[in-house]
């Protein structure tokens, strides 16, 4: 590497894309696997591309359109690179990154950016950075399939647009609405789908944040409360066990009795029969 900064470790690679691509898909352009220590700075304009740049460890200092930020681990920035724009190590920084260019590059890039204004943080979102390495591994080995490039691109942008659009404060109402829904709903035949289009994130995004706020995977939570519910019924009624089922949204009495056996390790009559 002849770049000021970027240590021997760092690794890049390229794309050529076809003439599909560049007309009908987002496409690669260049990426790479750096590992920089200061004096690493790249001061630029007029690049039409865009750039998506994930720190994996250390510190960066960015200045884009009038404003200076320091970015950390597990944060993300992306740039309009047709725009000035300053980034430097302020310290060893290990970073993925990806230059792109295509389709609907430009107004997902203006979405994003007046939702995060460069930078987005990915604590707790390992999608991203999986779907950044699937590509830079396809570059590294000379194997891009253009097709599922895009759609991987696209998939980034959509889950920044879900984490950029959703704050913490409205990811936590949005997860109490959940638990009020399927308090109100547990009978039914409910999805993870169906809950995560409820709260209006992802299915992905929305059981992380389900679980980090309860502890529970949104399936796990939705049993207990199916158990909990069935318990009473079990306690205070006389109704039957298939009856107590349906109520409780069991799709059958063997797996009301086997689910409730594994929950509470008791067989249903034995419950029935114990004082509290």
């Amino acid at each position: 590497m002849s770049e000021k900064g970027v240590l021997a470790q760092s690794r890049i690679y390229f794309h050529t894309a076809s003439p599909f691509a560049k007309k009908a898909l987002y496409y690669l352009i260049s990426g790479g696997n750096y590992v920089c220590s200061i004096p690493y700075e790249i001061n630029r304009d007029n690049l039409p591309q865009f750039l998506l740049i994930y720190i994996k460890s250390g510190r960066m200092e960015l200045h884009y359109k009038n404003n200076v930020k320091i970015v950390k681990k597990n944060n993300l920035i992306l740039l309009d690179c047709n725009e000035h724009h300053i980034y430097r190590a302020l310290e060893r920084t290990t970073f993925d990154w990806l230059h792109f260019k295509g389709n609907a590059s430009s107004a997902y890039f203006d979405l994003l950016y007046k939702n995060s204004e460069c930078v987005i943080s990915l604590a707790n979102n390992w999608t991203i950075a999986n779907y950044i390495n699937q590509l830079l591994t396809s570059m590294k080995q000379n194997n891009v399939d253009e097709h599922s490039a895009s759609i991987l691109l696209h998939k980034i942008f959509y889950e920044l647009e879900i984490i950029s659009n959703h704050s913490p404060d409205s990811q936590d109402e949005a997860i109490r609405r959940v638990i009020l829904y399927i308090e109100n709903h547990f009978m039914e035949n409910i999805t993870i789908e169906d809950l995560a289009e409820y709260a209006q994130l992802s299915p992905y995004h929305f059981s992380r944040v389900f679980k980090k706020y309860t502890n529970l995977s949104p399936h796990q939570y939705l049993i207990n409360t199916r158990i909990t519910h069935a318990k009473e019924l079990l306690y205070f009624t006389t109704l039957p066990i298939n009856e107590i089922a349906f109520k409780c949204g069991f799709n059958s009495s063997a797996h009301f009795i086997t689910t409730f056996k594994k929950h509470t390790n008791l067989a249903l009559n034995q419950f029935r029969k114990m004082k509290f």
